[in-house]
């Protein structure tokens, strides 16, 4: 089977990632005494870091780089497509080149560090959101937390979730 390519803020890198590693913390406090027994609380999730190896090829395997690079320096968040994942946004933490470059492969390391999500979904019924030009159904259920099952429920008449059309309306609740 055959995977998207994973894009980052509009970018397509032409081969995913060899390696991949997304990894979550659960924040807990926790309290012990001498008196009484131990106890914990949980403060929330912490925001996902995900990291990588992979390789750019072809002739402009440099100016690929250089793109994203570009990209790290912009400081700004943006959505991060990954094979097998629901897409996030994120940022550019970290960017290296892991060995000499040739003349068509240059093989390099990632860090993102997942952002909180640009919108927030709004109390109350028939809510509906305008796609823009990119957005899925899965970049409206992460935005708004709301499940793509239930997304696909409520909007029979869109008829792939990958595929939305700039301006469609996308009823939210």
């Amino acid at each position: 089977m055959k995977y998207a390519p994973m894009r980052f803020d509009g970018m397509s890198l032409r081969h995913n990632p060899a390696q991949l590693s997304i990894s979550g913390k659960s924040r807990i406090k926790e309290y012990a005494s001498p008196c009484i027994r131990a106890d914990s609380t949980s403060l929330g999730a912490e925001l996902r870091r995900i990291s990588g190896e992979g390789e750019l090829s072809g002739r402009d395997c440099i100016a690929q780089y250089q793109a994203l690079e570009q990209r790290q320096q912009s400081q700004k968040r943006a959505k991060l497509i990954l094979p097998h994942l629901q897409p996030l946004y994120a940022y550019l933490r970290e960017l290296a080149v892991t060995a000499k470059p040739t003349d068509d492969v240059l093989y390099y390391r990632f860090v993102f560090i997942e952002a909180q999500s640009p919108r927030r979904s709004l109390p109350g019924c028939a809510y509906y959101v305008t796609a823009v030009q990119g957005e899925s159904l899965w970049d409206i259920s992460y935005a708004y937390s709301v499940p793509v099952e239930r997304l696909t429920a409520l909007n029979p008449q869109i008829p792939y979730i990958d595929d939305l059309n700039r301006g469609e309306r996308v009823r939210v609740c």
